[in-house]
């Protein structure tokens, strides 16, 4: 047993002491710790020659805090992880994540919001992972954007800035490490209830910090939201793309993109079907508000299409489900120099997920799930990517104080 699982059971005895209370009024904190058990076929994401497989033991605990404040919310959680490999016990580790966020409203249709995240893992697909090493995968992220309606409300005025920052462990890695940044700031216009469209201008710039590489990225958004007032509603986002390096003297125009539909037919059900293109430098997200991170120090044309799905089947028993086709087209056209042919590579993966989650008591969850990829390539190097299959069980419960 570990340190952090024996330092556990007493939290998870006094846990247990305090469900009836704790069930006689809601808190705006909670406190936890959970358990869960992964078996993965293909730890390192390799080919199937090279496939090792595991079972992991994660014992962890959880913090978080929902509270308004006159007008602003202020919400919280943390995360942390022991995790033990069964047999690859070099890759044991701690994980944990940090998500902070700072709703703001004022008086005369004022509002906005500030975040703030920190993790620390080891990458779920990490193109240049190499078996036997651990690579702890870090990352730090500040966002901030607010609205100001003028005059009406039919108009307002949007801007939003973004800042992330990307660490990899192991000391061969070092040239994947990144700081991303982005500004945003547009208009947005409501003709009809049910309809906003909006218009932005966008910059972002990308700098890998060890190896000199710098790139700059330019955007001409054009989005949409809409809403039937039923049960559909819809997003958009058209935007013309140029990325920039000046070390490799090279441009690349394209367009980008994402369409979305989501249908609630009724309360039990919801389901979302997403189709993505864009670049993985310095890519944003409107409805998140923040930066995405990319895979590493290539350039990345990715088009996504994504189903995910839940049903409440009954008060205690959720189901959830996701399939997502990805084809990726990758280079290193940004980090070659003149004269010299970059390489270049494309894949496409398919995933399945499925879990199903059991509200044992209103403080015990208790869930498993099953997750199956499969990404064929046609890079013989494998320098870019590589074509592997991955299969994950796991099951796990968590007990909470609220």
């Amino acid at each position: 047993m570990t340190r952090l699982a024996v330092r556990l059971v007493p939290l998870t005895a006094a846990l247990l002491l305090a469900l009836p209370a704790a069930q006689a009024e809601t808190s705006p904190w909670y406190i936890g710790a959970s358990q869960a058990f992964t078996r993965n076929s293909n730890v390192f994401y390799a080919p199937d020659d090279r496939a090792l497989s595991d079972t992991i033991s994660s014992t962890g605990v959880r913090l978080g805090l929902d509270q308004p404040i006159s007008r602003q919310r202020l919400s919280a959680s943390v995360s942390a992880n022991s995790n033990r490999y069964s047999s690859l016990d070099y890759l044991n580790h701690t994980d944990y994540s940090l998500d902070t966020k700072l709703d703001l409203e004022t008086v005369e249709h004022i509002s906005g919001q500030i975040s703030f995240q920190a993790a620390q893992s080891l990458p779920k697909d990490q193109n240049l992972y190499s078996t036997g090493e651990r690579n702890l995968l870090t990352t730090r992220a500040l966002n901030a954007r607010g609205q100001i309606g003028l005059g009406s409300t039919m108009w307002s005025f949007d801007a939003g800035a973004a800042t992330n920052q990307i660490r990899y462990s192991a000391s061969n890695y070092k040239g994947n490490n990144y700081d991303q940044s982005s500004v945003n700031a547009g208009l947005r216009y409501r003709p009809a209830s049910g309809l906003t469209l909006g218009a932005s201008l966008r910059r972002g710039k990308v700098d890998y910090v060890d190896s000199g590489v710098k790139l700059d990225r330019n955007d001409l958004d054009l989005l949409a939201w809409a809403s039937d007032g039923g049960a559909s509603s819809y997003d958009a986002r058209l935007s013309m793309t140029r990325s920039e390096s000046l070390q490799s003297n090279r441009t690349n125009r394209t367009w980008t993109g994402t369409a979305g539909w989501t249908w609630k037919p009724t309360g039990k059900l919801s389901t979302a079907l997403r189709l993505t293109r864009d670049n993985s430098d310095a890519s944003y997200d409107y409805a998140l508000g923040s930066l995405s991170i990319n895979g590493g120090n290539r350039t990345e044309i990715s088009t996504t299409l994504s189903l995910n799905a839940n049903w409440q089947a009954t008060s205690k028993i959720s189901v959830g489900g996701n399939l997502a086709y990805a084809r990726r087209s990758l280079d290193q056209t940004f980090l070659t120099v003149v004269g010299i042919v970059p390489v270049s590579a494309s894949d496409r993966t398919t995933s399945l997920g499925l879990n199903i989650s059991y509200e044992l008591m209103r403080n015990i969850d208790l869930g498993c799930g099953v997750t199956w990829a499969n990404r064929s390539a046609s890079d013989a190097t494998q320098l870019l990517t590589r074509q592997f299959k991955v299969t994950t069980y796991s099951c796990s419960g968590q007990i909470y104080l609220r």
